[in-house]
């Protein structure tokens, strides 16, 4: 690899690790008053379009351990955001649901989520974002099919 290409990588690392800390900073700023932290938020807005979801699906589609999301769902019951139901066909899984309380913070969560998007886009034409966006899903794609395996 030339130094070019180790530096084109380190950079494009660094942006977007630096982008999602502090798209987290926003977040944990803007929804600690609910009680929210962390990727919190990621499971509530799961379960609004993926009502009856069990721990197992959440952990596969949002790239969360076991434990993380356990700990997350833990918390959200305790909080009032989301029940518990067991599965009849299987008693160690539970389907999740947001409650009335969780499903009030839906907007609140996608306004915060809103605002961050305006903030980091700020000065892009449409066109751009649209651009923007080919080209992260087009990383992400690679990195999905590269399977940790170097290449």
């Amino acid at each position: 690899m030339t130094h070019e290409n180790k530096e084109f990588s380190r950079r494009i690392v660094r942006h977007i690790a630096m982008l999602e800390r502090l798209r987290r900073r926003f977040l944990d700023h803007h929804l600690a008053c609910h009680g929210l932290s962390g990727s919190m938020f990621l499971v509530l807005l799961f379960l609004d379009r993926h009502p009856g979801t069990c721990q197992d699906k959440l952990c596969d589609d949002l790239l969360i351990d076991k434990s993380g999301v356990t700990r997350k769902c833990r918390r959200l019951e305790d909080s009032g955001y989301i029940s518990r139901e067991m599965q009849d066909d299987d008693k160690r899984q539970y389907k999740l649901f947001l409650t009335t309380e969780g499903e009030r913070l839906i907007p609140v969560i996608r306004s915060a989520l809103s605002r961050w998007r305006d903030q980091v886009t700020r000065g892009m034409s449409k066109t751009e974002q649209q651009e923007l966006l080919r080209l992260l899903e087009q990383m992400e794609t690679n990195a999905l099919t590269a399977g940790g395996e170097p290449q």
